[in-house]
């Protein structure tokens, strides 16, 4: 029983590892790719990263926000080391919407929490809801903190960019599935 629980324990360290490390990447993919579409501090048109995030979120819960929150302090810190509550808390922000997110769907929005049969629709409503949810929580810290000059013109730019980033994950990641079902399909005949 007891290595039982230290397998159990070991695997959902390596899923926040691996959550971590591919949401640190992601972000750093999409600064690469999109840092010229930044209307104010931490505000993109367009952020693959969120997209990411809701979709780790949506699979592995815990692990991920966990994740989500580590990656998001390393990338925090190595651009201002010396903002330890803005960057904890900016932290939390990050692992904790697309968490909050899931968890208002499943509560209120009846989503099956093991993610089965869902149709284009929820996952429209989710990604809204989601996108809602980060840019809200993101732009009152930063207001409170100075960083955001016009908050309601940062809140509608981030919900956009994270709306923009979720949908072309979440489509992404349709079409890769679809593609590896039929090409399993294919192989098994």
């Amino acid at each position: 029983m007891q290595s039982e629980e230290k397998n159990g324990l070991h695997t959902q360290a390596a899923l926040v590892l691996v959550c971590a490390i591919a949401y640190f990447y992601a972000y750093h993919v999409n600064m690469y790719w999109f840092n010229w579409t930044e209307f104010s501090h931490g505000t993109n048109w367009v952020f693959l990263p969120s997209g990411l995030r809701l979709l780790m979120v949506l699979v592995l819960p815990v692990e991920a926000a966990l994740g989500i929150m580590a990656a998001s302090l390393v990338i925090n810190y190595t651009s201002m080391p010396d903002t330890h509550v803005f960057n904890i808390v900016t932290s939390l922000i990050c692992g904790g919407a697309p968490y909050l997110s899931r968890f208002i769907a499943v509560r209120f929005l009846q989503l099956n929490p093991q993610l089965a049969g869902l149709t284009s629709a929820e996952f429209f409503k989710l990604s809204v809801l989601f996108a809602i949810a980060n840019a809200t929580l993101h732009q009152i810290w930063y207001a409170r903190n100075g960083f955001t000059e016009n908050w309601l013109q940062s809140e509608m730019v981030m919900c956009i960019g994270d709306w923009v980033g979720t949908v072309l994950v979440l489509a992404l990641a349709s079409l890769l599935i679809k593609g590896f079902k039929r090409t399993r399909g294919s192989l098994n005949r």
